[in-house]
């Protein structure tokens, strides 16, 4: 969601998200099936929110930082080109909306739609802030930090749309990242506190859910990690990549993907790519990463025995130098959630 966003040709009104190609758990795809994305734009948005739900709440256990999530990413009709015909496209009364929404969290469950107008997040009211410049996110990171701070805080979040009508929606643990959909950019990164996918990569794995998650858990390895302070501490980039390489499988299986997928994107991407980053001196040859995935496997299946679970923070291997594994944080909320509300009418 990064970058001045352009309207996607509209998908029917009818179409839903294309069914996630995996079976476990089977709500996966039926709820997914129920999110009806106006364009392209949103409809990629929703899989990376979906995606990243799956990762970020499968190993919210095993995260350092874990506080609840509830799966909403907002959207400001001032990011895009034309404003106005953005708030006419998704049938918002005002600029801020429900963008995207993960298919397995918490608002969806909650009956969140998806394009609600969002009037205010908590107490903070959207008239309260300044209208931004076209092309400015200042305002909608804003409110997307005000959400995702007041769940953390509270175990719950009051979001009032438009109509005077407001929801309360209970979050659920997760590894304490914030996943992003760039339209800016053409490669995918992270540091402590998100993780962002360039669209361009999504588009070389055809959308494929299994290797998108794949460039995602390598992606939130680094966070979970923490690679960006041990980079800001002299650490090596190299070996801070082969430890993404390695750890994503980990993550993979804990959120019931195949960890095969890691290899299967690699060389999807490694032999596009062999000129670029993918076989520089920081990343290392695509089929060595091949090699490297393919033994943790190995090893990972051997560790566990093939558990539903994967400890990594006691299992995994780190690299030579590297900090210590960080401490898991106890994965349950300081306040319970309250019951779901029912759907506005």
């Amino acid at each position: 969601m990064i970058g001045g966003r352009a309207l996607a040709a509209p998908l029917a009104l009818a179409l839903a998200l294309p069914a996630l190609s995996l079976a476990p758990p089977p709500s996966r795809a039926q709820a997914a099936a129920t999110l009806q994305p106006i364009d392209e734009v949103q409809r990629d948005d929703i899989i990376v929110q979906t995606i990243g739900w799956n990762l970020a709440h499968a190993n919210a256990r095993f995260c350092a930082r874990v506080a609840p999530g509830i799966g909403v990413m907002l959207q400001d009709a001032r990011t895009f080109d034309d404003p106005a015909l953005a708030r006419q496209v998704y049938g918002l009364s005002g600029d801020i909306g429900v963008g995207a929404l993960a298919a397995d969290g918490p608002a969806h469950a909650a009956g969140l739609p998806l394009n609600a107008t969002i009037t205010a997040v908590g107490s903070l009211a959207v008239a309260s802030l300044p209208v931004p410049r076209q092309g400015k996110w200042d305002r909608l990171f804003a409110l997307q930090d005000a959400l995702e701070k007041d769940v953390a805080r509270d175990g719950r979040v009051v979001l009032a749309l438009a109509q005077g009508k407001t929801m309360t929606i209970p979050g659920a643990p997760v590894c304490q990242v914030r996943f992003l959909m760039d339209d800016s950019k053409g490669n995918a990164g992270a540091n402590r506190d998100v993780v962002r996918i360039g669209r361009p990569m999504a588009e070389v794995a055809k959308w494929d859910e299994t290797e998108i998650a794949a460039l995602m858990a390598h992606e939130l390895a680094h966070a979970v990690l923490d690679h960006q302070t041990w980079l800001e501490q002299g650490g090596s980039t190299r070996k801070t990549e082969r430890e993404a390489d390695r750890l994503s499988v980990w993550l993979l299986h804990n959120a019931g993907y195949d960890p095969a997928a890691a290899m299967a994107w690699m060389r999807r991407i490694g032999p596009r790519y062999e000129i670029l980053f993918i076989a520089s001196p920081d990343h290392g040859s695509w089929r060595t990463r091949v090699r490297d995935m393919t033994a943790e496997i190995a090893t990972m299946k051997a560790a566990t025995a093939n558990a539903a679970q994967a400890d990594w923070p006691r299992l995994f291997r780190r690299e030579e130098g590297a900090p210590a594994m960080p401490v898991p944080a106890a994965p349950a909320m300081d306040k319970p959630p309250m019951a779901l509300q029912p759907q506005p009418r």
